[in-house]
């Protein structure tokens, strides 16, 4: 059991390690789409993850948000910057 649980801390502490927060552009909500100021071409639908509690709305779309790039190559729309 010990072992265990420490196999999962450290795939956790990994998982935390490797995470990237980057900025981006709400570019549509249908579909998804995310332009990354650091990368030229927008994100797929299927790269992006949106946080339950982001609760986007029409009227963000052109807002500047917070993505989390995450290990699995996945990105994590965490919302709307302010």
């Amino acid at each position: 059991m010990q072992s265990v649980i420490a196999k999962l801390k450290g795939y956790t502490r990994d998982g935390l390690n490797n995470t990237q927060g980057e900025l981006g552009r709400l570019l549509s909500l249908s579909p998804l789409s995310v332009k990354l100021d650091e990368d030229p071409t927008p994100l797929e639908p299927d790269e992006i993850v949106v946080l339950c509690s982001a609760q986007l709305r029409q009227e963000d779309v052109g807002k500047k948000v917070a993505v989390l790039h995450c290990t699995n190559d996945q990105y994590l729309l965490l919302g709307v910057v302010e």
